[in-house]
């Protein structure tokens, strides 16, 4: 049934199936090894080989597999400690105080956490078998977005030895869901006792990419399931099954929603994987070319350490450098002048950003060189860094995220790892993975040499901008004069460098108060004029109402706003409205009045009467509508980004297809309010009443709810961001 693949020197054989499984073979000992990956992974890069020179014994910026064992070198010590680990594990099972036979392996990205575990220990389990069993089978998986299914499938193919086992695996995942009468998912272990020969051939399961159970699965009561099987029939005492699994430090601290992993995690049974010596980056450079038939001289051997040691994440760019070496050798050139011309271990990397760069549209590109220079920390009299930025931060008001996501995808693809994305507090952040590409990709170097300036008046905005969210988007840290021109300047010349979301409506918040301010002082100034012109006042209205009602654009912008520039102040006041309105400026009703199409951007419309209003394909961006009374308004397909419904009356209004990204309706009134097809990303709704809200076709992304009152069959929870 197995085909022999290869035989080499370290005393194992290695057979592969039509099933995609794997016989590994040594001393009469045998490890049987099935693969699944559910969600579709990347090719591995190709075997160069050149004629009268081997095949490539280096993996570029790919993991090392089963399959490359006889090449893995360097790494015998960690191999030798994690086989004891797992050996120690399985004999305490029958003791009455037993371990969870877990094996965590833990290390930053680009440490060779993947490589040591299938690479390194599997092999081993051929050569040294677990104590009492000579035949052993591993299950090799990563998580994915829905672990039980991508678990359920491998199963059922040792179950059933078919590669496609459609039925069997949706009976094993059923059954991995369930929880049995003492509410505990045993699914796992039921299923691991129905195997065949499971008591002479035990089951050890690798979760390779164990932080995709926190990234990538999205459901929290699979990924409860997942763990919850994996710890229950890691801790029985037959010890038939083994767990091993592989997890980035950072994402240690998500284990706490877990609190039997995560006492696993913190206990000395787990691994943490060690940056190499200088004697094992040695064996891990040298070896696998000497093995090939073509060893390195010990200078290029030195040169390599050189550059790679202490580096973090440096042991891809090791394995890439190696892959242009190897090419370099078959074309004729000599291992020195390989290394010299693509700029060393830095060198090799940048190469390949530029051919990925060169592969975009020019509005990826445009993207690409925002996002680089978005992720370094430029020095003042040092070098330039690597600076960690929220994923969020780097998406321009402009763009579109999804376009953002292929590009950060292309350069973090497992191929160029030259973005490494990672969690931090419930936010995606990006860095660049080594900070050799500063120095050795001309691009990026062009990019910040030419652009520094614009680069820090831009993050100046950008923190000024996260220093008012902080703090609860407080009018007092708004910018004002010379920061607020300069800010102005540069959104409107600075096109290369658009500012993020966040800072947009940070700027025209701040150009609203502004306005504002001057705008109170300019009815400070006027007040006595204002108090003799009051026989012309009712005239004037009339006037008011006629240009509000009518078609020109500007004339109608600036009617509005004279009917309510009062109405802040007035709600505030105690004074009887005829002072009110001749102290601070008229607040006239504008309910039913048609202001079908108006621009009232950053307009304020605070607790104006606007009840039953035809505001349809209104332009209110940015609009403070807090504490106005719209209920029955017409605002469907109207532009409402950014706009301020704090304790505004909705009830009834028709929102249909309406933009509300990043409205605020803390404690709005919206019920029976139609909000089909509208957008609501990032709105917050926090004390809103949405009762017999229609919601179909909303989007609903990222918004904010805590107490908010949901239409009946919503299946949102209205408490969700309470904690935050």
């Amino acid at each position: 049934m197995f085909e022999e693949q290869r035989t080499d020197d370290r005393h194992i054989q290695i057979h592969h199936d039509v099933l995609g499984s794997a016989l590994v073979s040594g001393d009469g000992n045998k490890v049987f090894i099935y693969h699944y990956h559910l969600d579709q992974q990347a090719a591995p890069e190709p075997k160069v080989t050149i004629p009268q020179l081997a095949a490539n014994p280096y993996r570029g910026l790919s993991a090392f597999q089963v399959e490359d064992a006889d090449v893995y070198f360097g790494r015998e010590a960690q191999v030798d400690r994690l086989w004891n680990r797992l050996r120690d594990l399985h004999e305490r099972a029958t003791q009455e105080h037993l371990p969870v036979r877990l094996l965590p392996i833990l290390g930053p990205s680009g440490s060779g956490k993947s490589s040591l575990a299938r690479a390194g220990l599997l092999p081993e389990l051929a050569r040294r078998p677990l104590p009492g069993h000579r035949q052993t089978r591993v299950v090799v998986m990563k998580p994915g977005s829905t672990p039980l299914e991508a678990l359920a499938v491998v199963l059922a193919r040792i179950a059933t030895n078919d590669p496609s086992p459609a039925a069997k695996a949706a009976e094993f995942e059923q059954v991995l869901r369930q929880k049995s009468d003492r509410s505990q998912h045993e699914g796992l272990r039921r299923i691991a006792n129905m195997l065949p020969s499971i008591d002479t051939s035990p089951l050890v399961i690798l979760v390779d990419q164990f932080e995709e159970v926190y990234s990538l699965c999205k459901d929290a009561q699979e990924r409860t399931a997942f763990i919850d099987c994996l710890i229950g029939v890691a801790a029985t005492p037959e010890a038939r099954v083994s767990v091993v699994i592989t997890l980035r430090l950072d994402f240690v601290k998500e284990t706490q929603q877990h609190p039997l992993l995560n006492q696993v995690i913190g206990s000395d049974q787990s691994a943490i994987v060690p940056a190499m010596t200088g004697k094992e980056l040695h064996r891990a450079i040298a070896e696998p070319a000497k093995q090939a038939g073509h060893a390195l001289d010990e200078g290029i051997v030195d040169r390599l350490i050189e550059q790679t040691e202490g580096r973090e994440g440096a042991l891809p760019l090791l394995q890439f450098a190696l892959t242009r070496i190897w090419e370099g050798l078959g074309e004729g050139r000599a291992p020195s002048e390989t290394l010299k011309a693509i700029g060393g271990v830095g060198g090799a990397l940048a190469g390949e950003a530029q051919r990925i760069y060169d592969s975009l549209n020019s509005q990826e590109k445009d993207i690409a060189r925002r996002v680089f220079v978005g992720l370094v920390q430029l020095g003042e009299g040092t070098r330039d860094t690597r600076r960690r930025a929220s994923v969020k931060s780097l998406i321009a008001a402009e763009d579109d995220p999804k376009q953002v996501r292929y590009v950060l995808d292309r350069f973090s693809a497992p191929g160029a790892r030259l973005i490494t994305l990672s969690t931090s507090q419930d936010n995606e952040i990006a860095e660049v993975t080594h900070e050799a590409l500063f120095e050795y990709w001309q691009q990026l170097t062009y990019w910040l040499d030419n652009c520094r300036d614009s680069i820090r008046q831009q993050r100046k905005i950008e923190a000024s901008a996260e220093e008012w969210q902080a703090t609860g988007c407080k009018r007092g840290y708004l910018l004002q004069g010379p920061q607020l021109s300069e800010a102005v300047r540069f959104r409107k010349h600075v096109k290369q460098f658009p500012l993020s979301k966040q800072a947009e409506l940070f700027v025209v918040k701040s150009l609203w108060s502004q306005r504002i301010s001057r705008l109170w002082l300019l009815i400070f100034l006027v007040v006595p004029a204002l108090v003799v012109e009051s026989a012309l006042r009712e005239a004037r209205i009339d006037r008011l109402y006629v240009d509000a009602q009518g078609t020109d654009r500007s004339r109608q912008r600036q009617a509005v706003t004279a009917l309510l520039e009062g109405c802040s102040r007035e709600a505030s006041s105690r004074l009887f409205p005829y002072l009110a309105d001749r102290f601070f400026g008229d607040c006239r009703s504008l309910a039913n009045r048609n202001l079908r199409g108006a621009d009232l951007s950053v307009a304020d419309l605070s607790v104006a009467d606007l009840r039953g209003a035809d505001l349809r394909v209104a332009n209110l961006k940015i609009a403070n509508l807090s504490g106005a009374n719209l209920s029955g308004a017409e605002l469907s397909n109207a532009k409402l980004f950014g706009a301020d419904f704090i304790g505004a009356d909705l009830s009834g209004a028709n929102l249909r297809d309406a933009d509300l990204n990043a409205a605020d309706f803390i404690g709005a009134n919206l019920r029976d309010a139609d909000l089909s097809g509208a957008n609501l990303r990032d709105a917050d709704l926090r004390d809103a009443d949405l009762r017999g809200a229609d919601l179909s076709g909303a989007d609903l992304s990222g918004v904010t709810l805590c107490q908010t009152r949901l239409p009946e069959g919503s299946n949102l929870d209205a408490d969700r961001d309470c904690e935050r």
